[in-house]
């Protein structure tokens, strides 16, 4: 009681005079001493152009706060915009108590898929691109948060796809070759990878050995094409999915290959195979063969709200 006394006296004395972090300082004393409308008030006068980490720190007090009179949706509305700036935030606070701890994972779990996808949009653009340095720190950043996800059992059927793409394209990325691919010549065995997806959503692969598709008629729909990318999508499960048989020779040409391999494949409504892509090359006979057997796999379709759709499944290809 005499710290909060002595944090109101020195507020209504001299508050011109208090900077950001003496009212920081003061809001926590009233939030320890229980004056959690007071303590609202204090961190209500701290000047917008506050120090980021007071900034960060004031904005935690606030849920705090807010959370203690029992104006959980507020509470949660301060919660969700720190992780959204911040999505692996971890509370520093001595004042964050288990049940704060519990209200912020809970947001945490409910945003965290939304903003991997977000990173790993971002991440998708600049590969297309060929701007590997741009696409690293999303991607690191998405599989950091892929590994926080599960760690906080957030259930997402989409998400142990996504692992699988961030992961691989972080390899290509850090390989030396690959560092290398925007300034190396295009072979004639390599697909030319697609433009960068409009508004976020994924570019149908065009096959390396075919001319590109002609445009629909008009009138005609075209599918929609979804991806990991997409939420409230369950990805096509593998029915028959088996690589080819590769002679001796070839196994030694895959067992020599220093980098790995990446595949798109657009898979129907039906389950076939009805695209296919090499987006990194490991050796032309053996992407050859790869691709004919690609058009013989079968899937159980990706799901939407209980309907199939179209979807295209991007395969790490390991020698």
């Amino acid at each position: 009681m005499r710290t909060t006394i002595i944090a109101a006296m020195l507020l209504f004395a001299a508050p011109a005079g208090l900077g950001s972090q003496d009212l920081l300082n003061a809001a926590r004393d009233q939030y320890a001493s229980a004056a959690y409308e007071d303590a609202l008030s204090t961190l209500s006068r701290m000047d917008a152009s506050v120090a980021p980490d007071v900034a960060r720190q004031a904005e935690e007090y606030r849920a705090f706060c807010l959370y203690a009179l029992g104006r959980t949706g507020e509470a949660e509305s301060v919660a969700e915009s720190l992780i959204r700036r911040e999505p692996l935030l971890q509370l520093e606070a001595a004042d964050a108590s288990p049940r704060l701890e519990s209200m912020f994972t809970d947001v945490r779990r409910r945003l965290l898929p939304s903003l991997i996808r977000e990173r790993y949009r971002v991440a998708r653009a600049a590969v297309d691109r060929k701007s590997f340095d741009a696409a690293e720190a999303p991607l690191t950043e998405a599989h950091r948060m892929i590994a926080e996800a599960d760690r906080i059992g957030v259930k997402d059927d989409g998400l142990s796809d996504l692992n699988v793409l961030v992961d691989g394209f972080l390899q290509l990325i850090r390989s030396n070759a690959d560092q290398k691919l925007a300034a190396q010549p295009v072979v004639a065995a390599a697909a030319v990878p697609p433009s960068a997806p409009a508004a976020g959503r994924p570019a149908i692969p065009q096959r390396a050995d075919a001319p590109p598709a002609a445009a629909p008629a008009a009138g005609a729909i075209v599918p929609r094409v979804y991806s990991a990318a997409d939420e409230g999508v369950a990805p096509p499960v593998a029915i028959e999915q088996r690589m080819p048989a590769m002679t001796t020779e070839m196994q030694q040409v895959a067992r020599a290959v220093k980098t790995r391999g990446m595949m798109d494949l657009v898979i129907d409504e039906s389950g076939r195979v009805v695209d296919v892509n090499i987006r990194q090359s490991l050796n032309a006979t053996i992407d050859a063969l790869i691709v004919r057997s690609a058009r013989t796999w079968r899937y159980r379709p990706a799901m939407k709200d209980g309907t199939p759709v179209r979807y295209l499944k991007t395969l790490l290809l390991v020698p």
